[in-house]
């Protein structure tokens, strides 16, 4: 990845010292040690290598956190990063392996509660990788992995699971003790509490596994009823926003 070119300033013939402003985006390394390596040769290169272990020790954190609520479905065992795509950045795109994404962790752990949005990456790439040890793959994978995270965090991983995301809080309501201790992601107690309710949610994938067809049809019904929904709720003439039905699911169909 070229991060482009920076011209390098000195601070001093006696004082050693140089400086050379970074692409902004590697703002998220302030405060990081790195090893500095010089390839010697024609032409010479210095590489800056970032000391990642802290971002590395909150990712397999996260995912004993992950496992542990698992833990009435199945072990998914140790944190094993072949499972992974680990990177610095964001990919744009990716197919097997989800992408752990060292910069989402720096910001966790620079501003823990006010990186949501980053830790709420992290986790739901840990749930999908979860989700793969116990045998789930492809779109109910990442949909699994979607309304694990939201029962976690309270917010949605941006995977394009709302019907999913709708059963697992459906489900996570009708646990009030599971709603009421689940309070911080980064909180064990959390994960403790939506066991049974993650139990009950991946039991229901697995319903869907075996039954393909059933799962299109339940996804297309309640896109088709949560789209007629929203349009009434365009139109207060004809509907408020309060009188809109709920959506509810029996076996996996709303």
């Amino acid at each position: 990845m070229h991060l482009g070119i920076r011209g390098i300033r000195s601070a001093g013939r006696t004082s050693g010292s140089i400086e050379i402003t970074l692409p902004s985006r590697l703002q998220v390394l302030e405060g990081i040690d790195c090893r500095m390596t010089l390839r010697d040769g024609g032409q010479p290169e210095i590489i800056l290598q970032p000391d990642l272990s802290a971002p590395h020790h909150l990712i397999k954190d996260l995912w004993q956190k992950v496992r542990l609520s698992m833990g009435d479905v199945g072990d998914v065992g140790e944190f094993n990063p072949a499972d992974f795509t680990m990177m610095l950045f964001q990919p744009d795109h990716w197919q097997e392996r989800p992408p752990l994404v060292y910069a989402d962790a720096l910001r966790v752990l620079t501003h823990r509660e006010g990186a949501s949005e980053n830790l709420i990456s992290l986790i739901a790439a840990l749930a999908i990788g979860a989700a793969h040890r116990l045998d789930l793959t492809g779109a109910l994978a990442t949909a699994f992995a979607d309304a694990l995270t939201y029962m976690a965090t309270g917010g949605t991983s941006g995977l394009g699971a709302d019907f999913e995301r709708g059963m697992a809080y459906q489900m996570l309501e009708s646990e009030p003790d599971a709603r009421r201790m689940a309070t911080s992601p980064l909180n064990e107690r959390t994960w403790l509490a939506l066991r049974p309710v993650v139990r009950r949610v991946f039991e229901q994938f697995l319903q869907w596994r075996q039954d393909p067809a059933a799962y299109a049809a339940a996804r297309e019904s309640w896109y088709r009823v949560f789209t007629a929904e929203v349009a009434l709720s365009m139109s207060p003439a004809i509907v408020s926003i309060e009188q809109t039905s709920s959506l509810t699911y029996i076996n996996g169909r709303p």
